[in-house]
């Protein structure tokens, strides 16, 4: 009978590629910048509130506008946080097509299906390290949960920007928005519990290093 292959050891420092390390630090800037534009759409510029103040402060000019004018006014702030946040978008899903071109030129062992499946491998060896085996599987299970949201948050985003100039996609427009909407929470979920994971390895020093290995490309 065939000797089962002894898996290695997985390891948190990994060597990361530059292509991965400029994808990764983009996509960060990119998820920051675009839910900062929902922040603002949703508070300093947003339309209801903003109305209020348009009339009022039109007003104090002694000149009075129509709710409605004043809605036309505010209403213009908040779609120019809407566009720049489509803008984000269309970057965030030119990223995301940039992640897989890398992961196909990937070697072998850098993938992440074959890492997943080491891991699996590995865990399953009776003198396995299962504390640190069952940390990094689960690491790279929320990797995959993340790449899998960013897809649908693209696919949805990229619809809802097109959906208007096609007549029969606009009654799915309202679907893809709430669809959106609840990956956004899932992407803002894995951001804090990816930082957050990032800053106890940091402090715990078991791990420590591991965001210079994203600058510097690991050891």
């Amino acid at each position: 009978m065939k000797e089962q292959e002894k898996v290695m050891t997985p390891s948190f420092r990994e060597k990361h590629s530059i292509a991965i390390r400029i994808w990764h630090w983009c996509t960060f800037i990119t998820i920051a910048g675009s839910l900062l534009t929902v922040l603002l759409a949703k508070t300093v510029l947003n339309k209801e509130d903003n109305t209020i103040l348009v009339q009022q402060n039109l007003q104090a000019s002694n000149v009075t506008v129509t709710t409605s004018v004043a809605r036309q006014v505010a209403h213009e702030f908040s779609d120019k946080a809407w566009n720049l946040h489509k803008y984000f978008g269309y970057i965030l899903a030119s990223l995301l097509l940039f992640r897989l071109i890398i992961e196909f030129f990937q070697p072998g062992e850098r993938k992440l299906l074959p890492l997943i499946k080491k891991s699996v491998k590995y865990l399953k060896q009776p003198d396995s390290n299962k504390p640190l085996a069952k940390h990094y599987l689960f690491t790279k299970y929320v990797y995959l949960i993340f790449y899998i949201s960013l897809l649908i948050q693209a696919s949805t985003g990229l619809f809802m920007a097109y959906s208007d100039d096609i007549e029969t996609l606009k009654s799915l427009r309202h679907t893809a928005s709430d669809i959106h909407s609840v990956f956004m929470w899932v992407l803002i979920s894995y951001i804090i519990i990816h930082i957050g994971g990032v800053i106890l390895a940091e402090i715990g020093g078991e791990y420590k290093g591991i965001v210079s290995d994203m600058l510097n490309g690991g050891e």
